[in-house]
């Protein structure tokens, strides 16, 4: 286990400070949602220092908003004391290209052009892994992710099965990575995330008629919420799973956005309640002024940030009201 020193973070605490004044707060997140247009959006992200203000056209915002991502990530494992720590949140984009890198192979497609950049590997390395099938930079727990999709695409010929062994690996790596950290916010994080992975995938699942082994095979070990506690929720009503929630601390969370869930047929204020908890917990960073705390609030905070730009300018583009875009944002870290 990789011990956590506090001290080591004052010179990255103290730089993080300094760039956390310049997050986009509900003012200027408020001034996108309120342009007349996409365009007009787009400027009020640029004059952000977002795409160092190329307004040329609104319709690269996923460009500008993967560069600032990549930007936040540089910076990181720049000044990072211990960079397996940074390493950690890098690897879910690995993960991304290796299954777009996967699909495109199996459909007998060229790889496209949305690989992330920003993972441990860069998007031509990662292709050429893939490609080469040389693994030999890559985990474990990648080499058996790749390894099971494929021989589960040979056998089924069902391209959900890429999404769901990369995407359940891809959350195992995370965990796993965390508690290798003797660092309880970074522990009690992994068990957040356990916890709130695990109810999303288990309603949506409910609501689908997937089967017990479908859903035991998706669940991720380690949460405060435990297999036992699923498995014997599964042959009741999912309202009982609901109600019996209220003795966890996700219960309220999950009541409201169950109630949301009945009245509009959709699960999105239910996960998005749900990814508002996570985002209170890394807001008690703010009382903290050395330690990876801080330090991992930033990269929680940008990563939130340009979710909801990424909401904000898409709603703007398909012609959607203010006050919908405004639903649809997450709570932020300012």
């Amino acid at each position: 286990m990789t011990k956590i020193n506090r001290d080591d973070y004052a010179y990255a605490a103290g730089l993080i400070r300094a760039k956390e004044i310049r997050l986009l707060d509900s003012d200027r997140l408020n001034r996108m949602i309120e342009a007349p247009d996409a365009a007009e959006a787009f400027k009020v992200l640029t004059e952000a220092e977002y795409g160092y203000g190329n307004t040329e056209n609104f319709y690269s915002f996923e460009q500008v908003l993967a560069e600032e991502m990549k930007k936040t990530y540089d910076l990181l494992a720049e000044i990072a004391p211990v960079p397996e720590v940074v390493d950690a949140f890098k690897r879910k984009y690995d993960y991304f290209n290796i299954k777009v890198l996967l699909k495109a192979e199996f459909s007998g497609q060229e790889p496209p052009q949305i690989l992330m950049d920003t993972g441990v590997f860069g998007a031509e390395q990662i292709k050429r892994i893939i490609r080469e099938r040389d693994y030999n930079d890559l985990s474990p727990v990648m080499i058996q992710a790749i390894t099971d999709t494929y021989d589960a695409f040979s056998r089924m010929r069902d391209p959900q099965a890429v999404d769901l062994i990369i995407d359940k690996a891809s959350y195992d790596q995370f965990v796993n990575d965390l508690n290798e950290f003797d660092s309880p916010f970074l522990n009690e994080l992994a068990r957040i995330i356990i916890d709130i992975t695990n109810i999303k995938m288990y309603i949506r699942a409910r609501g689908l008629n997937k089967s017990w082994d479908f859903i035991r095979k998706l669940l991720l070990k380690g949460g405060e919420i435990s297999e036992e506690f699923y498995f014997t929720e599964f042959d009741k009503p999912i309202e009982a799973f609901v109600d019996d929630l209220r003795q966890t601390k996700y219960g309220d969370m999950v009541k409201r956005g169950w109630e949301m869930y009945i009245a509009k047929k959709n699960i999105s204020g239910l996960e998005k309640l749900l990814d508002d908890f996570l985002m209170r917990y890394i807001r008690r960073a703010k009382l903290i002024t050395m330690g990876v705390e801080p330090f991992i609030a930033y990269l929680f905070a940008k990563e939130t940030e340009i979710r909801n730009v990424r909401i904000i300018m898409t709603g703007k583009i398909n012609g959607l009201n203010d006050d919908l875009i405004r639903e649809r944002l997450r709570l932020g870290y300012v």
